[in-house]
């Protein structure tokens, strides 16, 4: 055998051994793969570990990752609906939902990822160009459902990169709020001013609940007492006809002695230790003092 064809056997047979290390390809276990024939997607293929495939030039396998990935969206300028410039910054959960649309549309990462951006800056700049720039800095109770706006633009975007790409958008969210230098000094001046209102706003309501606390109170004070009132009069209406009852019937069982008694209760305002009293022996104080037989005997 000559050296030529020695030479030519081994020229087949490393095309022959390039030809079949291009026919295998491993999928790691973050990743799926795509086989496409000529250009056009195949199948997908999940499982990770080797696979098989024609070799190149007829089949090619492109490996994406299958994960959630993070892309960040750089700030951006945006007008408010009063033509207020506003710089938002944010970013987007996403991953690949559908890796033979994917491949057929967008094919890389890195074309996926500017098409995200695209979307995120259009659609969110369509969301604040209709919304009014006090709901951004606003300081009172008026302020934006901003949870609301991310599932609003998240949803939009979603329908768009599910039909068009194979993406699913999971979450976006603002990160970055902020204002151009130019415009700081007079949104906060006008913050500032908001703030001195709400203040005002709040110390004259506490006022108003402190002037109608005081009057609830007030005309409490006055219920309670009026109907504390009520009661001691009627409990001492009760106790005097008790008095008065009890008297009766004392005075029913002996009404001698009872006069006897009104009689000392009458002449207890006029005789003191000092008093000095002539009586008549027929006088009724006299009979009192000294009773009927003694009264007899002076006689």
């Amino acid at each position: 055998m000559t050296k030529k064809k020695i030479f030519s056997i081994l020229l087949f047979a490393a095309v022959l051994l390039a030809f079949g290390a291009t026919a295998l390809f491993t999928v790691d276990e973050t990743q799926v793969g795509v086989v496409t024939r000529f250009g056009r997607a195949l199948e997908e293929i999940r499982q990770p570990g080797l696979n098989l495939k024609m070799p190149w030039p007829i089949d090619q396998a492109i490996l994406l990752d299958q994960r959630r990935l993070y892309l960040r969206n750089e700030p951006q300028e945006m007008l408010t609906d009063d033509e207020k410039n506003v710089i938002v910054e944010g970013y987007l959960l996403w991953h690949i939902d559908d890796p033979i649309l994917f491949v057929e549309t967008v094919k890389t990462r890195v074309d996926a990822e500017t098409r995200l951006r695209d979307l995120f800056t259009a659609r969110m700049g369509a969301k604040v160009g209709n919304l009014p720039f006090d709901g951004f800095v606003n300081v009172g109770l008026d302020r934006l459902n901003f949870h609301e706006i991310y599932d609003e633009v998240g949803r939009q975007i979603n329908e768009i990169t599910e039909a068009n790409f194979g993406i699913r958008v999971h979450r976006i969210q603002i990160t970055g709020f902020t204002l151009p230098s130019a415009n700081r000094a007079s949104v906060i001046a006008r913050m500032n001013a908001e703030r001195e209102r709400i203040a005002a706003r709040y110390r004259s309501e506490g006022v108003e609940q402190a002037l109608k606390i005081e009057a609830k109170a007030a005309a409490e004070h006055e219920r309670i007492l009026s109907a504390a009132h009520a009661e001691a009069t009627l409990i001492l209406g009760k106790g005097e006809a008790t008095a008065l009852e009890i008297l009766r019937e004392a005075f029913e069982k002996d009404p001698e002695f009872y006069r006897f008694l009104r009689s000392l209760e009458s002449y207890e305002p006029i005789v003191g230790k000092e008093t000095t009293l002539f009586l008549e022996s027929d006088s009724k104080l006299f009979k009192t003092l000294y009773g009927e037989s003694r009264t007899e005997e002076s006689r």
